[in-house]
């Protein structure tokens, strides 16, 4: 089999070995035991025994070559950088900001408001009598949505970068 050449070819290449180890998986399921009254799929035990070792080193061969595929993968993402103004990235670290930081991000800056303290604010006036007890936001308005919006800008920046990068970036073999 040949090797992947570019980073999306490696990607499709992994979802096609986990769609083949799975129907080898339902496959084995089927074949490895049977009744003792029950004529065998391939004619008989011998050759049903046979397909089934061959179905399992199959699966094997083919988590050998997920692996080889994913660590190559991994490889080139460490090893391209992708320049976003000022900064440089990595792939990898354009994986990690998509997938994981991204929602956190988003939730910090989002975070930012004053709900909590307007839920309190009743409980405290009542307290607080004749006094009028207003809400005091803590940031600033106009910082929170100039940030969330270049992080957003940025996020959507590194969706239609990853899918060029993936496409025509060549893997890194051993």
């Amino acid at each position: 089999m040949d090797k992947p050449t570019t980073i999306i070819e490696g990607m499709k290449e992994l979802k096609l070995i986990e769609k083949k180890m799975e129907q080898n998986s339902m496959r084995i399921l089927e074949y490895s035991s049977l009744c003792s009254t029950e004529q065998p799929k391939f004619g008989n035990e011998e050759a049903q025994r046979k397909e089934v070792i061959s179905l399992v080193q199959s699966n094997l061969d083919l988590a050998t070559r997920y692996m080889d595929i994913k660590r190559a993968i991994e490889r080139t993402n460490l090893a391209t950088k992708v320049a976003f103004g000022t900064k440089e990235y990595t792939v990898s670290d354009l994986l990690v900001l998509k997938r994981k930081l991204e929602p956190m991000i988003i939730k910090t800056y989002t975070s930012l408001s004053d709900i909590t303290a307007k839920q309190r604010q009743p409980s405290f006036q009542r307290v607080a009598g004749d006094q009028v007890v207003s809400v005091k936001q803590l940031y600033d308005e106009k910082s929170k949505y100039d940030s969330l919006n270049s992080w957003h800008d940025l996020f959507n920046a590194i969706t239609g970068r990853l899918e060029v990068v993936n496409a025509t970036t060549n893997l890194i073999w051993d």
